[in-house]
């Protein structure tokens, strides 16, 4: 198989600034590293990065980038009301749940400052 091994994800963002402040302030993930208008965090497994649209036209033009809100992340917590309570402390709005699926897991979701929804469910 030529694909078999999620390496990074990296969202684009309109204002760096803001979306580290969002991404390290208010949902407390850890800098890895950063240079410029890119920074990556330390996360278990995959690597979740930011990179301001103006300065990602190193990579492509421009032209192919989205308006946003076009990615779902999904991450486990222990205690998804625990979570939701926490982030509605640092003005985070929970537009979804917390909710019990049909099959059984509890989700709740909200958007991070580019429009991209974050999902947070029981493992």
């Amino acid at each position: 198989m030529m694909f078999n091994k999620l390496f990074a994800n990296c969202l684009l963002v309109n204002d760096f600034e803001k979306s580290l402040s969002f991404y390290r302030d208010v949902l407390g993930l850890k800098v890895n590293s950063q240079d410029g208008k890119f920074a990556d965090f330390k996360l278990e497994g995959t690597s979740l990065a930011i990179f301001e649209k103006d300065a990602a036209v190193t990579m492509f033009p421009k032209k192919h980038m989205s308006s946003g809100g076009g990615v779902v992340l999904a991450f486990q917590v222990d205690d998804v009301n625990k979570a939701c309570e926490e982030l509605k402390t640092k003005s985070v709005e929970i537009f979804e749940g917390p909710k019990t699926t049909d099959w059984g897991q509890t989700v709740a979701y909200f958007k991070d400052p580019d429009g991209n929804i974050w999902e947070v469910s029981k493992p």
